[in-house]
């Protein structure tokens, strides 16, 4: 099996997502403006599993989002989503559903990227 750096893959993601979106401004009539990237980042301790949720500022609706995570072989990923943290999903914020399996706090950034 394959083994994957999830961080490394996660920051593709994102930027996939922000150059997609770059993209989509230059086209005319698309709608989306007040483009803004926002930021959460929470010291998970050690054996707990901690939701970190980020919210886009008041009138901004969430485009897509990820995480960054500062130790892929002792943070688990179980969702990164725009949701609230209890499985509504949402169209505001993005929430990150982490596990950390080793002794000492790590920290995990949720990340959002939202839009007008």
């Amino acid at each position: 099996m394959p083994s994957f750096n999830l961080k490394s893959l996660t920051w593709i993601r994102l930027a996939t997502a922000v150059c997609a979106l770059g993209m989509a401004g230059m086209l005319t009539g698309c709608g989306i403006s007040g483009y803004q990237t926002v930021m959460n980042r929470v010291v998970v301790p050690g054996g707990s599993t901690q939701s970190v949720h980020v919210d886009c500022p008041a009138g901004k609706k969430v485009l897509g989002g990820g995480f960054s995570i500062e130790t892929p072989d002792d943070v688990r990923i179980f969702h990164s989503e725009p949701s609230d943290g209890q499985g509504n999903l949402i169209d505001n914020g993005w929430d990150v559903m982490v596990h950390n399996t080793g002794a000492q706090g790590r920290q995990t950034t949720a990340i959002a990227i939202c839009g007008q």
